[in-house]
């Protein structure tokens, strides 16, 4: 029972964060483009132990449509990085992850606005399509990198979804230029460690150093490997945080990328903000 009500917590909490990170719709400038992502796995297959035996792809191909504004503040980025793989999970469902690294090129702040991931085969057919894409952080400044990525709500290849005729990931973005700025709050005691179900556990405490009680803040969890590239994104949140005081987060990456390994991870970034609305 216990079990069940972690499970349950993990499953409501993760939600909502998923909801509310996708923000609302602006009616500034903008850009839509996508951008088609090989698999890093193009073999998934059960192995008489029951684990999941992936052979990797050797170069992945990115493509990005381009647009340009008759503005002197372009929404002007540049694609630096992206991951897809897919796998079979502990109870035998087919999930999969993916992000795509956003780098603010131009000369104004960018609101990544909204995304949405499609997985396709090699024609170009559409295999299904996941509204529930999160962004990290909400705004990014010049020279700043963002990220779009999935989590619970769309993880998981629909049963009858066949990879016969290959298979990728093309996400649909809406970046728009930012009207504003979220509020950023100071993250301490951050500790990562080993979780209780295979999974990797995250605790620390977020730190309302405003004069006004916050009814929300996002939480964002980045981890990186020892070069410096990215491995997953997770995410939670904190509500009813006191003006002056500091509320606790313990979260875990179990509707993460479940494939991650704490040995793998040289380097965790958290990312506090409040509630960003577009006008």
């Amino acid at each position: 029972m216990r079990k069940k009500s972690k499970v349950l917590g993990l499953l409501l909490c993760t939600a909502l964060f998923g909801v509310f990170a996708l923000g609302s719709g602006s009616s500034g400038e903008s850009t839509r483009d996508s951008v088609s992502i090989e698999s890093d796995s193009n073999k998934v297959s059960e192995s008489e132990t029951g684990t999941t035996e992936t052979e990797s792809k050797e170069s992945t191909e990115v493509t990005q449509s381009e647009t340009t504004n008759n503005s002197s503040d372009k929404v002007e980025y540049e694609i630096s990085d992206t991951s897809f793989e897919y796998y079979t999970n502990s109870i035998g469902s087919i999930e999969y992850y993916g992000y795509v690294e956003i780098l603010n090129t131009g000369n104004c702040d960018i609101y990544l606005d909204n995304c949405t991931f499609d997985i396709e085969d090699n024609d170009g057919h559409l295999l299904q399509s996941d509204s529930y894409v999160s962004h990290c952080p909400e705004v990014i400044s010049p020279g700043e990198k963002g990220y779009f990525y999935n989590g619970l709500g769309s993880n998981l290849i629909d049963s009858g979804v066949s990879f016969d005729n290959g298979v990728k990931l093309v996400p649909q973005m809406k970046l728009t230029k930012a009207t504003g700025k979220p509020v950023s709050y100071p993250v301490s005691d951050i500790s990562v460690r080993e979780g209780d179900w295979g999974d990797i556990k995250i605790t620390g405490r977020v730190e309302n150093n405003t004069e006004q009680d916050i009814d929300y803040i996002y939480i964002n969890i980045l981890f990186y490997n020892s070069e410096g590239k990215l491995i997953a994104i997770t995410g939670t949140s904190l509500t009813d945080v006191g003006a002056g005081n500091k509320g606790s987060f313990d979260t875990s990456t179990a509707f993460a990328n479940e494939n991650l390994k704490l040995q793998d991870i040289a380097d965790t970034v958290v990312i506090a903000e409040a509630m960003y609305m577009q006008w």
